[in-house]
């Protein structure tokens, strides 16, 4: 894979001469960001927000592209084979780190295939069910699973998605077979929930609010290692099942960045983080992805690297022990 960089070099090399030309007019025209999930859903929500401001901030258009399908990989495909010149990007999820473990062969490298911008913010799992369902408690749901094995369903908004893994991970620590009910997206999954057709719901916090703050549903817990007090008020797994201990690094977070194709020019990269964390910066922006339920959090270049370089052989393991296939 680390001859994509070499051959996209003499391409990489046009487009700084370009720009260095030009007195570097990066951004001048609209720039594509493509996302591996349907719109509205909880990753396409706090994407929409932040492409407006990198709007505001740029003085052009960036545009959201919906591509769903295939864990991410086709969007991710879509931009690792982009031309490198800084107008195609990719809202990169966990997905980036786990599509290998999933699928087995991808057509790009997590980590070789892209220039790494940053991420921007990071998104709580949680569990929940409908406001009449019996359980109160996350403890009451398991004695219920063990008492009717196999009986209990929960949705997901899709196979292989952070809520599958995140569903099957309890079932394996705590004991029980809920069984695994996927959807095409998040609003899916909720639409079933709420209809009556599934028990439970593991999924991102984006895309269940409306349905909290209408109390249609309530939250037993969060899948993630540490709560989020100023998100909602749920306990993590941990404080809510005393005594079942999750492997840390199987209690994933959820988080959104931006990608460009591997060989985009430096300055180009440069400036895209540097358009980036001046967004987080904005507290209204902020305030406006804390009221769509996820955490605003700039992470530079080097560090997001060395997250996906973590999380890929963490989810290769996990999908390995439980046995996830996609």
């Amino acid at each position: 894979m680390k001859l994509i960089k070499l051959a996209k070099g003499a391409f990489a090399t046009i487009c700084l001469t370009t720009l260095m030309s030009s007195a570097f007019a990066y951004p001048d025209r609209p720039v594509k960001i493509v996302i591996g999930y349907p719109p509205g859903g909880t990753l396409d929500t706090p994407s929409r927000i932040l492409a407006k401001e990198l709007s505001n901030l740029s003085g052009q258009s960036f545009v959201i592209e919906n591509k769903p399908g295939a864990s991410a990989t086709i969007a991710g495909n879509t931009v690792a084979t982009a031309e490198p010149d800084g107008y195609t990007l990719l809202v990169s999820s966990s997905a980036v780190s786990s599509a290998r473990a999933l699928l087995k062969q991808i057509p790009f490298d997590p980590v070789d295939s892209f220039e790494h911008i940053g991420m921007f913010t990071t998104l709580p799992t949680l569990i929940v069910a409908r406001a009449d369902f019996p359980a109160n408690s996350l403890q009451e749901v398991i004695e219920m699973a063990k008492q009717k094995p196999g009986e209990l369903t929960y949705a997901s908004p899709g196979v292989g998605t952070g809520a599958h893994m995140a569903g099957q991970v309890l079932n394996k620590y705590a004991g029980v077979n809920i069984q695994h009910i996927p959807f095409k997206g998040s609003a899916q999954s909720l639409n079933n929930l709420i209809g009556g057709h599934v028990d439970l719901l593991f999924g991102g916090l984006s895309s269940l609010k409306g349905a909290l703050d209408s109390k249609q549903i309530k939250v037993f817990a969060v899948t993630n290692a540490e709560p989020s007090p100023d998100l909602v008020d749920a306990p993590t797994i941990a404080q809510a099942l005393p005594g079942i201990e999750i492997p840390r690094e199987y209690q994933f977070t959820s988080w959104l960045g931006l990608s460009a194709p591997a060989g985009t020019p430096d300055e180009v990269v440069e400036k895209l983080a540097e358009l980036l964390e001046q967004a987080l910066q904005n507290p209204s922006l902020r305030q406006e992805l804390i009221g769509v339920g996820v955490n605003p959090n700039y992470v530079g270049r080097e560090d997001k690297v060395q997250h996906i370089q973590t999380e890929v052989p963490a989810y290769a393991r996990i999908v390995e022990e439980i046995g996830i296939t996609n």
